[in-house]
């Protein structure tokens, strides 16, 4: 059964996404694009995970609608999981509607967070550094197995975990992207070489806006697929 899918139209996004932060990069001035693009607090790039978000936790709303259609508990987990995860995200990007409403930041907060904001992962490396890492390992491990499967032609069945828990092929290249977009962060760290402009953009700021649509495609992929089933 060939199911109806988003994702095969979709997949260019977050490509086209980076490339524009690189041009932007090239045309605009150092002052322009640090303070309109890059501002780790109000500039562009950092809105758009937020705004990339909101129609996948959409998306994941009415693909657990259509809960009875996955075929196993672990699948039905999955989907929830992810659907959480990217609703966690989205809040912790506006601190929870702190970036919005401009509350004052609360006193533990003020304590406990290294930018006194309101938000967790600014707190603790487990709100943080461990959630991104296992999101890393789900898409590059996604990205290899996807490829491995390409090659074998031996797609997963509809009826199993594995067919709801991937991503599906065409995603997994925007997994890929998800990992090449840190690496001028990572060479700098492990051999001090900066990148070359216009690349040197902010990597780890790239690689969430990457993530966030990736999380997004992923929802949308998984309800026009199980809709597709009725």
């Amino acid at each position: 059964m060939n199911l109806k899918d988003i994702s095969p139209h979709w997949f260019w996004l977050p490509f086209g996404l980076l490339a524009a932060m690189i041009v932007a990069r090239y045309f605009l001035s150092e002052e322009t694009y640090q303070y309109y693009i890059a501002e780790r607090e109000y500039g562009l790039v950092e809105w758009l995970q937020p705004v990339m978000l909101l129609p996948g936790i959409l998306f994941g709303l009415l693909a657990l609608r259509l809960w009875p259609q996955l075929p196993t508990l672990q699948a039905r987990a999955w989907i929830l999981i992810v659907t959480l995860g990217a609703f966690y995200m989205m809040g912790e990007e506006i601190s929870w509607g702190q970036w919005i409403f401009m509350w004052d930041t609360p006193e533990y907060m003020l304590e406990h967070n290294k930018q006194h904001e309101t938000n967790l992962h600014n707190a603790s490396s487990w709100f943080n550094q461990k959630p991104r890492v296992l999101l890393e390992l789900w898409v590059l491990i996604g990205a290899i197995r996807s490829g491995l499967r390409a090659y074998k032609n031996k797609p997963d069945e509809i009826g199993t975990t594995s067919y709801w828990f991937w991503p599906t092929q065409p995603l997994a290249w925007t997994g890929v992207l998800a990992m090449l977009a840190m690496m001028p962060e990572r060479i700098t760290d492990w051999w001090g070489i900066l990148p070359p402009f216009p690349f040197d953009i902010d990597a780890a700021e790239a690689q969430e806006l990457v993530l966030a649509v990736l999380l997004t495609l992923f929802l949308a992929s998984v309800w026009t697929r199980l809709r597709s089933m009725k």
